[in-house]
């Protein structure tokens, strides 16, 4: 072979090697791209688990949740069901117990009635002309403590209407007797305990000007003080208090307003 020749197939051989490079390159270059889409998705896909995974947590945590707030609901169904039923049998026995109150003042107004209807007889036979050879007397005898042991019960079972009628009753009938100051005063409680001060002032200030040598001065006294206090008329109120311990100085009214007084002047 000539040198031509040599010179020309070693360009042949060298074009033929650099031709295969190329194309080697370009199958890597290609392997790289696809090796780098793969991944690209792989990584995609792992994003959307990720995301999937994170929301079916969400999902159990919703559901831990929902099932706890149905077990609070239920909770408090079940209380709202029993605070009813405990209203229910609170409001059947209040209104077995306004039954027997309203019994109770019926059956107080009706024996009320008749014992008014006793009196008023009474009054009649005592007020009829008496003969020289015969005298008028009661068909029956009557006990005025009765009409107040009557008044008296229906103060302390709180019916405090029916028993100021029945205590005026006593006294228009028996102003003169030992128990007329006391139903006077007790005619006051109704209404102070009813927080009615005015007509309870009235009434303990009526039996301060009927009975002032009464066993109740000191207790009317008293409850007058409290009136004075309730109302923030503090001068008189002391002045009333002073007035108990000056007056009745070794009674439990006395040792009372002691202590009353010991309150307003620590206040």
């Amino acid at each position: 072979m000539n040198e031509w020749t040599l010179k020309h197939r070693g360009r042949g051989m060298l074009m033929t090697i650099c031709a295969l490079a190329v194309t080697s390159a370009c199958g890597v270059q290609s392997d790289l791209t696809n090796l780098k889409d793969d991944t690209t998705h792989l990584r995609a896909q792992m994003q959307v688990m990720r995301e999937e995974i994170a929301l079916q947590e969400d999902i159990d945590s919703l559901s831990v949740q929902i099932k706890g707030l149905e077990a609070l609901v239920r909770g408090q169904m079940d209380e709202l069901l029993s605070m009813r039923a405990d209203m229910g049998q609170r409001v059947s026995g209040l209104e077995s117990r306004l039954q027997i109150l309203a019994t109770r003042i019926t059956e107080s107004d009706r024996q009320f009635s008749a014992f008014v209807r006793r009196l008023e007889s009474i009054q009649v036979q005592l007020s009829a002309p008496v003969s020289p050879d015969t005298s008028v007397a009661p068909s029956r005898s009557f006990d005025p403590g009765e009409l107040y042991d009557l008044a008296l019960r229906d103060y302390q079972r709180g019916s405090y209407d029916v028993a100021v009628r029945q205590f005026a009753q006593y006294i228009e009938y028996f102003p003169d007797s030992d128990l007329a100051d006391d139903a006077q005063y007790y005619i006051g409680d109704c209404y102070y305990t009813q927080s009615l001060y005015t007509q309870a002032l009235d009434a303990y200030e009526m039996l301060l000007d009927a009975y002032p040598d009464g066993n109740k001065v000191p207790a009317t006294l008293l409850k007058i003080a409290f009136i004075k206090v309730a109302r923030k008329e503090l001068p008189e109120a002391r002045s009333y208090l002073e007035r108990v311990i000056g007056e009745f100085p070794d009674t439990e009214e006395a040792q009372l307003a002691r202590m009353r007084l010991d309150l307003m002047s620590d206040g």
